[in-house]
């Protein structure tokens, strides 16, 4: 696993990744875990831990009715996710739909976050300008980021719309509050499911996603700033104000 470990940092340092304050990590580690173990998730962690950065993952939960547990609740994103909500260092914001976890000396930007899942004040626009970059590993970023429904928000796309939720958000036994929000999708309008092929084309041709592939060992890393995926969206749906849906 030391091998394991020094090549992907190698990878690390050639991306320039610990240069961010922030890493915002989407995982799927199936591959890695059955490859290498249990043991990776912990390698992967320290090596960001180790040069004191902060490491941010979603932890949806997606509970839309009930009690939302920060401490219980499981995260329905895999195992990493969960892995980072267990370790006792970790904090998760309150979102009972929409939650996240941080773990490392930045942990705290989560404290403050807004009950609107994708508003002003939520994770999204709250990373912005604060020397972040997004982290895939196992899981492509062709596949689409969260990202989007925050610039679906900002510009009042009209197939989605904000509900509230009534989920009672606690911390241990003490109550938080409920009301929280997300930006969802009108079910019953055709055409308005999400696709990113579109979008997913064009951030391709602006070349600031660096992708590594090593054959019998990594596979589905890739590493952008935060700030240029963040513009980029932007421009993208100030342009085209149905670029994230299959319309």
């Amino acid at each position: 696993m030391k091998k394991i470990s020094s090549d992907l940092e190698r990878i690390f340092y050639d991306s320039e990744i610990f240069k961010y304050d922030y890493i915002y990590i989407y995982s799927d580690l199936r591959y890695y875990l059955i490859k290498y173990g249990n043991h990776f998730s912990k390698n992967l962690l320290n090596l960001f831990l180790n040069k004191k950065k902060t490491i941010i993952v979603p932890t949806f939960s997606y509970t839309a009715f009930g009690n939302f547990y920060k401490d219980k609740t499981k995260s329905a994103l895999g195992f990493f996710s969960n892995y980072i909500l267990n370790n006792k260092k970790s904090y998760r914001s309150k979102h009972p739909l929409f939650s996240f976890a941080a773990i490392g000396p930045k942990k705290n930007i989560l404290k403050n976050l807004g009950k609107s899942a994708f508003g002003n004040n939520g994770l999204h626009k709250t990373l912005y300008k604060k020397n972040a970059c997004y982290l895939h590993i196992g899981r492509p970023l062709k596949q689409g980021n969260t990202m989007v429904h925050f610039f679906e928000k900002k510009y009042n796309v009209n197939y989605r719309y904000e509900k509230k939720f009534p989920t009672k958000v606690f911390e241990k036994k003490k109550y938080l509050g409920t009301n929280y929000s997300a930006y969802l999708r009108y079910l019953n309008m055709k055409n308005n499911h999400f696709k990113f092929k579109k979008a997913y084309k064009i951030i391709k041709n602006k070349k600031f996603v660096k992708s590594y592939n090593i054959r019998n060992k990594f596979r589905g890393i890739e590493i952008y700033p935060y700030d240029k995926i963040f513009d980029t969206f932007d421009e993208l749906i100030k342009q085209n104000k149905s670029i994230f849906i299959e319309k």
